[in-house]
């Protein structure tokens, strides 16, 4: 079932990581000059020329990241064995919150990827002005200000995509009218995905439909004064999830964004930016509605609300940057499962949950001779978390005060907690003449609970409102060279967690408890341009982690991942193969019923054809042997009665047609 290609598995191999490696389907690989080594950014127009335009699917292109799969929809991103809020994730200054207890709807889940500029991947803390949490790392979706030629004051792009196997039309559209002063920004985009079949032909429960759509409006006062307001709304209708109970018959988000961009406003204020958002999530679901209920029918209805801004500022003195601030934000959780059947409410998942994070920060860049940097910073963050509605529901037994108490016996009652965490950060780069570069960091920092952790309020998982924070202490290395013909970079990272946050199982229940552990691995990336038209790469990464207080493996920890590519290209015409891999994982969390995964390969081609300066026609074939197989950290579903995880698409025809204007 799972065939392997033995050539790519024996290369990656020879690296020497005692764990796996993992698929993804990838957009062409460009040498990319000055590159800095664990941040990444890409043209989201590349990222998009695959042939699945899902946003978790199309962020495991970048090295070091995969996401767990519990359908078609909303696959959940994880950076170096960390996910959930150990990883910040940024829409345009904007931040929202799933709707999900169960995480249908990860953030990544509101951004379409079709509707912004570029993402950039931060891998590990490279940066105190993220805000608080993201110790495993960062991602932050940008969109930009349009810019119009000489005469020409509107502008815009379309396209549209098909495939053979899961998402069968994809349609995205966007328009920008304007001038120098002011401009409007109008997108939209709609994707109508049936379920997928694996590799074995067996259909996985995975269809959904999306729409969403945006609106910005800026305008530049001068040449140092910006301001930009954004309204967004996305809808998903219908969702199926094969590793879940349930499915989401609606996802609702929506983000209002204001901001402003102030450049040389005194002599000592060289910048300031201010960013103020709100989000709002409403989600709903059941077993029932677009599955055969095989007992009682069961609904859950939930919504967030997520309240913040930052205000930055921007002095130099003489070769040193200074950028100083406040990060604000307030999130408001709510969930409640109901017996349909009864007509009653059974438990407050999230029992009116407010967490708030405030911080204050300040981060010095310093430019020496010799083309070396030193990066100093320091955030200090303010936190709070209280359950607003303890009592929850009619029954005192079900009630979350009372679910507390009976799991945990060290529970003292406490509904509110707070929390102060301080962060740190220091990181020495230097740039050779040779085009090499290299960097060593060290940083402190910590991620408070979330609200499913801390509060969850269900029979069978119950969140522990004595977490203490996650205190990371974690050292970067790396080095890498960008030449006319070749780029490389190559980093290593040790992660030492104080009071890491895990899940564990006690008499059928899933409960939270602090533990000690240690992350640590590499990631390489090269890529050699052969000939004008011709290059070659190999991307790998590996992560281990180990639970130091109970000597057992960590849960979600990916094993050695890897990519080959070939790609020949001229003016008009690009085309490509990739071999996407995974080694086996052995290392899993047997206290938690983690499956091991066995090791594969997939082979992927795409094409491209730049018809004119208005058309490109693309199309390709991922998985195109019809592997079965799946991630290791794709989700397990228990339904059947029997653990196994969601198998990753099969063989999938794809193409896309964009016209710009």
């Amino acid at each position: 079932m799972f065939q392997r290609n033995k050539l790519a598995l024996a290369i990656l191999t020879t690296l020497a990581c005692p764990s796996a490696v993992y698929a993804t389907e990838i957009a062409p690989v460009e040498v990319v000059e000055n590159k800095e080594v664990n941040v990444e950014t890409q043209n989201a127009e590349t990222l998009t020329q695959t042939g699945n335009t899902e946003t978790g699917q199309i962020l495991r292109q970048f090295n070091g990241v995969d996401a767990s799969r519990m359908g078609g929809h909303g696959l959940d991103v994880n950076i170096r064995g960390q996910q959930n809020t150990q990883i910040n994730v940024v829409l345009d200054g904007a931040e929202i919150a799933g709707g999900c207890p169960n995480r249908m709807d990860p953030p990544t889940s509101y951004a379409e990827i079709g509707s912004y500029d570029s993402v950039t991947v931060v891998k590990g803390m490279q940066s105190v002005q993220y805000g608080a949490g993201g110790t495993g790392g960062s991602m932050i979706f940008e969109r930009h200000a349009p810019v119009f030629e000489d005469g020409k004051n509107i502008q815009g792009e379309i396209s549209a995509a098909t495939s053979s196997n899961g998402i069968n039309h994809d349609v995205n559209a966007k328009v920008a009218a304007g001038s120098d002063k002011l401009y409007v920004v109008l997108q939209g985009a709609k994707k109508s995905a049936d379920s997928y079949k694996d590799g074995n032909g067996d259909t996985v429960n995975s269809s959904y439909e999306t729409q969403q759509g945006h609106i910005d409006v800026g305008f530049r006062a001068n040449e140092n004064n910006e301001f930009k307001f954004s309204y967004e709304k996305s809808r998903t209708e219908d969702a199926l999830y094969q590793g879940s109970s349930m499915d989401a018959p609606l996802s609702e988000g929506e983000i209002k964004r204001l901001s402003y961009k102030g450049k040389n406003l005194a002599k000592n204020l060289q910048g300031l930016e201010v960013e103020v958002y709100q989000s709002t999530v409403d989600h709903v679901m059941n077993n029932f509605e677009l599955r055969t209920p095989t007992g009682t029918k069961m609904e859950t209805v939930s919504d967030t609300e997520t309240t913040g801004g930052k205000i930055k500022l921007t002095s130099q003195f003489g070769h040193t940057q200074l950028d100083y601030g406040v990060i604000l934000q307030s999130e408001v959780k709510n969930a409640v499962l109901s017996n349909i059947t009864m007509g009653t409410d059974m438990f407050a998942m999230w029992p009116d949950v407010l967490t708030t994070q405030n911080s204050v920060f300040a981060e010095s860049t310093s430019l020496f001779k010799d083309n070396q940097k030193v990066i100093l910073g320091l955030r200090y963050d303010q936190v709070t978390a209280e359950v607003r509605d303890a009592n929850g529901v009619s029954s005192p037994a079900n009630s979350p005060s009372n679910l507390y108490t009976t799991n945990y016996p060290d529970y003292s009652d406490d509904t509110k907690i707070e929390e102060g965490n301080w962060n740190a950060l220091a990181r020495y780069e230097k740039a050779y003449s040779n085009g090499m570069n290299s960097f060593i960091g060290i940083s402190r920092s910590t991620r408070t609970a979330d609200a499913t952790e801390r509060f969850m309020a269900k029979s069978n998982w119950i969140g522990n409102p004595n977490l203490t924070p996650e205190k990371h202490t974690q050292a970067d290395l790396g080095l890498g060279q960008t030449t006319q013909k070749m780029n490389w970079n190559l980093s290593a990272f040790y992660d030492s967690a104080e009071d890491y946050i895990t899940a564990y199982k006690q008499s059928g229940k899933t409960l939270y408890k602090n533990i000690d552990a240690v992350i640590y691995g590499w990631e390489l990336e090269t890529a050699a341009k052969l000939s004008n038209q011709f290059k070659v790469g190999l991307n790998a990464s590996c992560t281990r982690g180990f639970n130091t207080t109970d000597n057992a493996d960590l849960m979600g920890i990916n094993p050695l991942t890897g990519k080959i590519f070939a790609e020949y290209a001229t003016h008009n015409l690009t085309a490509g193969a990739r071999v996407n891999m995974a080694s086996e994982q052995k290392a899993v969390d047997d206290a938690y019923d983690e499956l091991e995964t066995p090791a594969w390969s997939t082979v992927d081609l795409y094409a491209g054809y730049h018809v004119n300066k208005t058309f490109t026609l693309s199309a390709g074939v991922d998985n195109l042997f019809d592997q079965a197989y799946y991630t290791a950290l794709n989700r397990t579903d228990t339904l059947s009665g029997n653990l196994y995880k969601v198998y990753e698409p099969g063989r999938n025809v794809w193409a896309k047609v964009s016209a710009k204007f």
